[in-house]
């Protein structure tokens, strides 16, 4: 077995905004180990979000400072656009150019063929025998209504079940599941990470559970790329190992980490498979060391530093007086007599504060590095980025109000039965026709809780705030882009491209980076043992 080079090549697929990519391109045990050689991101805005952080690290690798003109442009300095900055610096620029690809594997595009993905990871790679491939094909290839669902309802339009399973083999979904498994085969790294929602597991097609099939695909990759017409020179097998465990599990579960588990501050529940080639298998003696549990890290311990911020109204006049005269008015509201006289003493203290709040939208105030931080402080911050609120409607602001004292008083989030009448959405899957029957979408709006971790940040957030309210009634708000962030454990430098809506998305699609360098550290050890 060769030596490991000084750093260990990584290739990313399916990179969204590079949440797996951070992690391992942090330090492990004091040092570098791992540097990106290749980024494949098919969203326009994920790519740039990858590609301004492969600036970034450029210098990092470097040992070099980061630019002063960096931080003036992820602070929202106009004078400096992303296209000057990269111009001012056109090492940096090449490299990041050159680490990442915005392109869809297995695509219809003429240009990024098989043949030309295939090249560029061997370019990247430049004859390195050890190197790790990370990432996962989009959850939808093997979800329930993605597959299964998908599968049934060709074959109850199409009354024929070969063109049916034809067609939603030809699913481009699932063309990316095809694509991994063949780069797997073709490529065969040393180890690799592959990560997927917690309902792959109990996904079925035709009955069958389907997890077992892609267990069995990836342990024997060049055999299962069979089916789909390739023929792989390289004939490794692999061994799938749970990180909670350090072994290969009986029990599917086991492949299941919760991440409130190990330091991240979200009750994220995700499948992250660990693949060793044998070997490399082989020359660890079939051992790993399994994740280590730490303390439980609160909402309050990643968010409670950054500013307050006001939310906004999306039709009407928006400004701070207005805003505040709004909410004073939820005490001349008609139920608000009605309500317990702690919830009416708290909302009237929390109006009387207001009158004081001077904060805006989008905070001004000059960054202050957090007390406690998973990751290292970045001094040359200006303030804090991507850290702006987003409009709502002026009705739900009262109902995020209510939530967020409810939420406080009673240590749980409120559920639609909790509501006044008066306060309940106008919307069908709120409404019960009789008396007992079960409500949809009990939770619609739910505040986050200070002391506890948060719930899982997705790529729902996107769509509106109801499910991510701020706890402090104060504010009013839902959670920003930046404070979705802090939950996901990026970094404070780590910036985010595209509209407030895109910056949501990529944040909550992405894998805890903080989870990635736990994940890097096994795996950094079993290479080492290995070489």
């Amino acid at each position: 077995m060769s030596h490991l080079s000084k750093y260990i090549p990584v290739i990313d697929l399916f990179a969204g905004p590079g949440g797996l990519n951070e992690g391992f391109s942090s330090p492990v045990y004091g040092q570098l180990r791992f540097k990106t050689a290749l980024s494949i991101e098919m969203d326009q805005h994920a790519y740039l979000t990858l590609s301004l952080r492969a600036f970034y690290r450029y210098f990092i690798y470097q040992g070099k400072y980061v630019p002063q003109e960096y931080y003036q442009y992820i602070s929202g300095d106009k004078s400096i656009t992303r296209e000057r900055l990269f111009e001012m610096y056109p090492k940096a620029a090449d490299v990041a150019t050159k680490e990442t690809i915005c392109a869809e594997l297995g695509g219809d595009s003429h240009k990024y063929t098989e043949d030309y993905f295939d090249k560029r990871i061997a370019t990247a790679l430049n004859g390195v025998d050890n190197w790790l491939l990370i990432g996962g094909p989009p959850c939808q290839a093997y979800s329930l209504v993605g597959r299964s669902r998908r599968l049934g309802g060709l074959k109850n339009d199409l009354k024929n079940q070969d063109q049916a399973e034809k067609e939603f083999y030809s699913d481009h979904r699932h063309k990316l599941y095809r694509q991994y498994l063949r780069i797997l085969a073709v490529h065969s790294p040393s180890v690799f990470v592959m990560e997927n929602v917690k309902g792959i597991l109990s996904s079925k097609l035709d009955g069958e559970y389907i997890f077992p099939k892609i267990i069995e695909d990836l342990k024997h990759p060049s055999e299962s790329v069979n089916i789909y017409g390739w023929i792989s020179t390289n004939q490794h097998h692999y061994h799938i190992l749970s990180f909670v465990t350090g072994e290969e599990p009986e029990n599917f579960l086991d492949y299941l980490i919760k991440s409130e588990n190990y330091g991240i501050p979200q009750a994220r529940h995700r499948v992250i498979l660990l693949g060793i080639r044998e070997d490399i298998w082989n020359n660890i003696n079939g051992r790993i060391k399994p994740l280590k549990e730490k303390d439980q890290v609160t909402l309050r311990d990643v968010i409670q530093d950054i500013p307050p911020l006001r939310s906004g109204f999306s039709k009407r006049k928006d400004g701070l007086t207005e805003w505040k005269a709004y909410l004073e008015q939820f005490e001349e509201m008609s139920f608000f007599t009605d309500l317990p006289e702690q919830v009416r003493n708290t909302i009237a203290t929390y109006n009387r504060t207001r009158r004081k709040f001077q904060a805006e939208r989008k905070s001004s105030q000059e960054y202050i590095a957090p007390q406690s931080s998973i990751w290292e402080t970045d001094p040359d911050l200006k303030n804090y980025a991507n850290h702006e609120s987003r409009t709502h409607m002026d009705t739900d602001l009262y109902r995020y109000f209510y939530t967020a004292v409810m939420g406080e008083l009673n240590g749980r989030s409120p559920q639609l039965r909790d509501f006044p009448p008066e306060l309940l959405p106008n919307h069908r899957n709120v409404i019960r026709k009789n008396v007992g029957e079960e409500q949809k979408f009990a939770d619609r709006f739910k505040v986050q809780r200070w002391d506890v971790p948060s719930s899982t940040v997705t790529s729902h957030i996107s769509k509106d705030g109801h499910y991510f309210i701020h706890p402090d009634p104060l504010q009013c708000r839902s959670l920003t882009v930046r404070e979705a962030a802090r939950i996901q454990t990026f970094p404070d430098n780590y910036f985010f491209e595209g509209n407030r809506t895109q910056q949501y998305h990529q944040v909550g699609n992405a894998v805890p980076p903080y989870l990635a360098k736990q994940l890097a550290e096994i795996v950094y050890d079993i290479l080492c043992r290995a070489s």
